[in-house]
């Protein structure tokens, strides 16, 4: 079923199940053995498996067709054996300390809730929630627990859990809910691995009693190496200085796919159209690393020459003092001070590109920063001052890019007025058919508990038909969930990979971007879009990215000399490059 433009759910059973588990799993590997050009990665849930997809490439009829030919491939190949990890852990005291509450709620002492919790199979059924966290089934009944009414602030990594008839291992430190029993000192997730997580999807795994000495034996042999700072005995970084870091200003390209099935959110910019574009004005492809500022800038000392560009929100860009035009490529010279006097108009994020792109550390293929897991970007946080950015030398071919500019009309509208548009989600009918319009007629409020994994709307309470829980499924960027408040959350870019909340309506992904300029106590209406209406927009701004990159190359060619051909009117003319400068080039006309 459709699940939003850019995601396909497969609904493969309708219970939490080793079995089900398995036919889930196999499909996976089918689809993926079968590498369609449409598929860009798959989510397994506890029943059901998401298969995120180009959304300009994939049709209804294409996606029936793959999963009809998956499940053929399925029904004629052997089964695959799973694997199995043990997982040493320590249980109660200081490692466990929810074990008396899960004792109270069982009836057993916590001798027997050891032994019990020991003398299971588990299966992974999905990795979610937190890069690496799995989702366990075979918890012997007794045991099951309800969550704490209470989550805590701080979970310490490798803490095993119960929450109702689950239980799992937090491979991060982080908050949560989850009735902690005992602690492993095995590192379950590490993106310097060749398999960052250490329990994956489809795998068995069992846990093994072990001493408080053990544990601190096995964990002083754990390392965990995150590539995300270069090497101290490196030659001297040469880039820009952050004197003062903004609000929240991170590292962020467009995102680390193909990763979700281990848990780990895709992050990158919350606008990926402003971020292609900036990239396009200076030279980057599209989706190259950039500071992603929120609310107010940095002020940046550059120890180089650098050629910047600002797109999104106007938030005043500065160079030593003197306005700098947004939109625009801008050289930035050695011992110039970029800064930014705050927002002028619309919106309140903005993207700083760079010729060359802002020079981190992949991690998991992309640059992003994921703040919650402390992984990837500037150190797996937000700059802070003092910090020394590292930027790629810049080239002359880069240099002949200052003064190129994108026209008004192919950048991103940013209008306060205008209604986001929606398609049905998978639980359209989960809302009474009021409560339904009700979502389309009201103005919402955006919460100060936003962020970038989610924009919390404070509006009139949705009537749900029977509760706001569904078996866990992969949730896409966009996603409309409505909890049992009744209050709906717009689901983002550092959104969970996973969850179990009803899905009535999925944001048309070209809308994103608008939404990442909406700042608290902003208003925000919806509306009803089709899936080619979804469509059409995302054309529209691939458009718009093919156009700027058309005109960058009319730039180019008059910067660097040579004959330029212009069609006006219908006419062919040949100029000679000295003939034209690139602010004379029609950008209508220009071929």
């Amino acid at each position: 079923m459709q699940d939003g433009d850019s995601c396909w759910l497969v609904v493969v059973g309708s219970d939490i199940s080793p079995s089900t588990s398995v036919r889930v799993h196999a499909l996976q590997r089918s689809i993926e053995k079968l590498s369609p050009a449409l598929l860009v990665e798959t989510v397994p849930g506890y029943c059901s498996l998401g298969l995120i997809v180009e959304p300009l490439q994939a049709s209804l009829a294409e996606v029936e067709e793959l999963v009809s030919a998956a499940v053929r491939n399925v029904t004629a190949s052997p089964p695959v054996q799973p694997r199995t990890v043990t997982i040493p852990v320590c249980y109660g005291g200081a490692y466990g300390p929810d074990m008396q509450v899960v004792c109270r709620h069982s009836g057993l002492s916590e001798q027997e809730v050891v032994q019990r919790h020991t003398a299971a199979d588990y299966q992974c059924s999905m990795l979610g929630f937190l890069p690496g966290f799995p989702y366990l089934v075979g918890l012997d009944p007794q045991l099951a627990t309800p969550r704490l009414a209470t989550p805590r602030a701080t979970v310490p990594a490798g803490s095993v859990g119960i929450a109702g008839a689950q239980t799992g291992v937090y491979p991060v430190s982080s908050p949560g809910g989850w009735n902690i029993i005992g602690r492993t000192p095995l590192t379950l997730f590490d993106p310097s691995r060749e398999q960052p997580s250490l329990v994956q999807a489809g795998d068995l795994v069992r846990f093994s009693p072990i001493s408080s000495e053990e544990f601190e034996e096995q964990q002083s042999h754990e390392l965990t190496h995150y590539p995300q700072k270069y090497d101290a005995m490196e030659q001297e970084v040469v880039g820009c200085d952050v004197l003062e870091p903004g609000m929240l200003t991170t590292v962020q390209d467009d995102g680390r796919w193909g990763s979700q099935h281990m848990g780990i959110p895709v992050s990158g910019a919350m606008d990926r159209q402003a971020l292609a574009l900036g990239n396009l004005l200076v030279g980057n492809e599209e989706g190259a690393a950039a500071l992603e500022i929120t609310l107010s800038g940095p002020r940046l000392a550059f120890g180089t020459d650098a050629l910047v560009a600002l797109t999104g929100a106007d938030m005043g860009l500065q160079v030593d003092g003197r306005d700098a035009p947004t939109w625009t490529a801008v050289l930035v010279r050695s011992g110039s001070i970029l800064s930014m006097a705050g927002a002028t108009g619309v919106g309140c994020r903005a993207w700083l590109c760079v010729a060359g792109g802002i020079d981190v550390p992949e991690v998991l293929g992309s640059r992003s920063t994921l703040l919650r897991a402390a992984l990837g970007g500037f150190e797996g946080r937000a700059l802070r001052m003092g910090d020394r950015l590292r930027l790629h030398p810049l080239t002359q071919e880069a240099r002949r890019l200052d003064g190129f500019s994108c026209p008004v009309g192919l950048q991103p509208s940013y209008a306060v007025d205008t209604p986001v548009p929606v398609l049905a989600g998978p639980q359209a009918d989960a809302l009474t058919p009021a409560a339904r319009q009700a979502f389309l007629d009201a103005t919402w409020t955006l919460s100060n508990d936003s962020d970038r994994m989610g924009l919390r709307l404070e509006g009139p309470q949705l009537v749900l038909r029977h509760g706001a829980d569904v078996i866990s499924e992969v949730i896409p960027e966009g996603a409309v969930q409505v909890t049992g408040s009744g209050l709906p959350i717009i689901m983002l870019a550092d959104r969970q990979t996973t969850g179990g909340y009803v899905k009535p309506f999925v944001i048309a992904s070209a809308a994103l971007g608008w939404l990442a300029q909406r700042g608290p106590c902003d208003g925000i209406r919806f509306r009803m879009c089709s899936l080619d209406d979804a469509r059409a927009m995302l054309e529209k701004q691939s458009s718009a990215r093919k156009e700027l990159a058309r005109l960058q190359a009319i730039w180019r060619h008059c910067r660097t000399g040579g004959t330029l051909h212009m069609t006006v009117n219908g006419v062919r003319h040949m100029v000679e490059w000295q003939d034209v400068t690139p602010l004379e080039v029609d950008h209508e006309h220009g071929s």
